[in-house]
Order: structure tokens, then C-alpha cells, then sequence
């Protein structure tokens, strides 16, 4: 199991709607906790979050200074983690081609 403990994680979850059209919403996170099942980490900001977890989508992030389109910064984050998430499961089947 990844330790996850005390770390901040530069997530990335890419939503795809029926049309087609992508939404993304970007952020750091503080893990608060986690299990085998799943990731609890509080967002840059307050809101609290829980994440799959999945040893495969936590990657090692390398070191460095890292912008978001939305200003918000973070200097070494431990792990990055990316998900895409489609609204149904007609969007999933329509565009599963863009799930890479």
C-alpha cells in the first residue's frame, strides 16, 4: 500500500458530458486519510474530498513548482492523480476512446 499519509496530491479529474464537451476540475490536495478503498484529502480552499483508491493513478510526482489555469500553487506535491469521469453510461460507451 502507498503512503499516503501527510501528503499533498495534484489532482486532476476530467469530466465528459453526452456531447462530448470536457470539463476539468484541477486542485491540491492534503490527504486527511486513506484506505484500501478510499482517499480523504481536503482541497486548497476547505472543501473535503474522497478519491478512489488505486496504487496504479498515484503517480510520483517530480519536483518543482507547480500553476493551475486557476492561479493556485504548490511547490513538490508528493503524487499526481487523474481520473476521467463520464456523466452516463451513454457518454462512457460514446466516448470510452477518449479515456486515456
Amino acid at each position: 500500500m502507498l503512503d499516503l499519509e501527510n501528503k499533498t496530491i495534484l489532482v486532476s479529474i476530467r469530466r465528459i458530458d453526452e456531447a462530448g464537451a470536457e470539463r476539468f476540475d484541477t486542485f491540491f490536495g492534503d490527504v486527511l486519510s486513506f484506505d484500501v478503498n478510499t482517499v480523504r484529502v481536503r482541497r486548497h480552499g476547505g472543501d473535503e474530498m474522497a478519491l478512489p483508491y488505486d496504487e496504479e493513478v498515484y503517480e510520483i510526482a517530480e519536483q518543482g513548482f507547480y500553476e493551475l489555469k486557476n492561479g493556485s500553487t504548490f511547490e513538490d506535491p508528493h503524487f499526481i492523480a487523474k481520473w476521467t469521469v463520464f456523466s452516463s453510461q451513454a457518454a462512457s460507451e460514446k466516448f470510452a476512446h477518449l479515456n486515456l
